[in-house]
């Protein structure tokens, strides 16, 4: 999913209005004969505790397809500690005469703050070149080691179509406006391969008008 992530999973981290994050996302397999993924992409802080982000995704496989990567997500902030995060995502093909595959989903977020945990839980309707009929659950751990420096990851997502799967990582964070996250993706499906995922994100600040003044965001 091309917008902040704790792996796969969207995370309940929101930009504020005008901000933007460039991420370059790649992920590949060793395993079988093998595939190479890579998807750029730029997320956008619209405002009111919305983003949105848009990216173009290359997989290179026995065939090579390429697919547009629309999302946009709306995060409540309930308490201080707690949020409740609602999105969906759309992914046209531009290389096949197919529907888009989609997926709608709501989950929510609650910090330990003596622990520096947070944890994730929600669900999703998905659908492979449908609109969303599949139901299926998401769950996400994200915890701090050494703050604003190393974090350690992981998500599952259920169901045996593409995007399920369980992730599990580090994140790192070698200056304030870089981040990098490591991870194993393990699919749910036997038959699907097993692939490394490692992602670049740069924030570059705020490039945008600014059109509702947002509360600075103290993320999870």
């Amino acid at each position: 999913m091309a917008q902040q992530t704790i792996i796969t999973v969207p995370s309940s981290d929101v930009l504020p209005g005008g901000e933007v994050i460039l991420k370059q996302s790649n992920r590949f397999s060793p395993f079988g004969n093998g595939f190479v993924s890579l998807t750029p992409q730029a997320i956008i802080g619209t405002g009111k505790g919305t983003e949105i982000s848009v990216g173009a995704g290359t997989t290179i496989d026995d065939k090579t397809e390429v697919k547009l990567n629309l999302t946009a997500k709306k995060v409540f902030k309930i308490k201080r500690s707690t949020r409740f995060t609602v999105g969906g995502t759309l992914t046209p093909s531009l290389t096949e005469g197919k529907n888009p595959d989609s997926m709608i989903y709501a989950h929510g977020s609650y910090l330990i703050r003596k622990t520096k945990t947070t944890l994730t839980a929600g669900g999703f309707v998905g659908g492979k070149s449908e609109m969303p009929s599949l139901t299926g659950v998401m769950l996400g751990i994200d915890q701090t080691i050494i703050p604003n420096k190393l974090r350690v990851v992981a998500d599952w997502v259920s169901r045996d179509e593409s995007w399920g799967a369980f992730a599990a990582g580090l994140k790192i964070r070698p200056e304030p406006t870089t981040s990098i996250t490591t991870a194993v993706v393990i699919p749910n499906n036997n038959e699907d391969r097993v692939a490394f995922s490692i992602s670049l994100s740069k924030y570059v600040g705020k490039i945008l008008p600014e059109k509702v003044k947002d509360e600075p965001d103290e993320s999870l």
